[in-house]
């Protein structure tokens, strides 16, 4: 099944205005479909309508209007509009800046603001960060597609979903080498293989995107669970790693030598919206 496009977003419209019209019997003699006053007439009834809705639900119309104009912006196939989920870089002055920091300039577009004034902000994750970044459109290109990347765990696609993987991959290993326990030759095949996707497509050393993921690793390491099934069965509670001392470990660059080539035994393992995740689409 093909993708909806603009004729199509435009004959929802059309069948929405349909039905508001069948509301009211005074509106019978329009015809939106062929009479642009009439459609201009019934466009705005609706959108008062729902403007005194958004009123009643405490919802800020104006900020809803501004998001709808990004997508549509983006449904033209606007050039300079960045669907949610599509991969962008930086450029000019704000790309120099990033490099010259040790921080990535590629990233994906996890959501879009328009201001009063008509200013397209896009909200940007890149690599190790927590926090949806605003960028305004001007600093924003288009960046080449994540590559395909298969692993034990799935196929990625997304540079945001190998991040997370690798974290998660990253932290059993971590586990397992804090606690003398042998990591799973998976997970040791999926980190060098999502480590590598992620350094070639961000364009940056491997040391970089691991210093940069390395506080996210201890993170998600100091609160595992006391059942982890990584850890060995002790009364004693986990020492608790901050990313200085994984880096002091030289984690996890040591742990993928010649381990998968040993056959060593593995520890067992267990509608539009400008916030974070990208939408569904339409």
């Amino acid at each position: 099944m093909t993708e909806a496009g603009a004729e199509e977003f435009a004959e929802f419209g059309a069948a929405a205005l349909d039905a508001f019209q069948a509301l009211f019997e005074q509106t019978e003699h329009l015809d939106h479909r062929t009479d642009d006053q009439d459609a201009r007439e019934l466009i705005g009834d609706l959108l008062i309508d729902l403007m005194h809705y958004a009123e009643r639900r405490g919802i800020e119309f104006n900020d809803i209007a501004a998001e709808a104009q990004a997508y549509y912006d983006t449904e033209r196939d606007n050039p300079n509009a960045y669907a949610i989920g599509s991969t962008v870089q930086l450029q000019g002055p704000a790309a120099h800046e990033a490099v010259l920091l040790g921080q990535p300039t590629r990233g994906s577009v996890t959501g879009i603001f328009v201001s009063h004034q008509g200013q397209t902000e896009y909200y940007v994750r890149t690599l190790g960060q927590t926090k949806n970044q605003p960028v305004l459109a001007a600093d924003l290109e288009p960046a080449p597609p994540f590559p395909t990347t298969p692993t034990t765990q799935g196929v990625v696609k997304d540079p945001l979903k190998a991040e997370q993987l690798l974290i998660d991959t990253a932290t059993r290993i971590a586990s397992a080498d804090v606690h003398s326990l042998q990591p799973s030759p998976d997970d040791l095949r999926d980190h060098r293989t999502l480590l590598d996707a992620l350094t070639a497509w961000n364009d940056m050393s491997e040391r970089n995107v691991t210093d940069l993921l390395l506080s996210r690793v201890a993170e998600h390491l100091n609160a595992a669970e006391p059942n982890d099934i990584t850890k060995p069965p002790t009364s004693e509670p986990a020492a608790r790693l901050t990313p200085a001392q994984l880096a002091a470990q030289a984690f996890p660059v040591p742990l993928a030598d010649d381990i998968a080539g040993e056959q060593k035994p593995a520890a067992t393992r267990a509608s539009r919206t400008r916030q974070t995740p990208p939408s569904p689409s339409r």
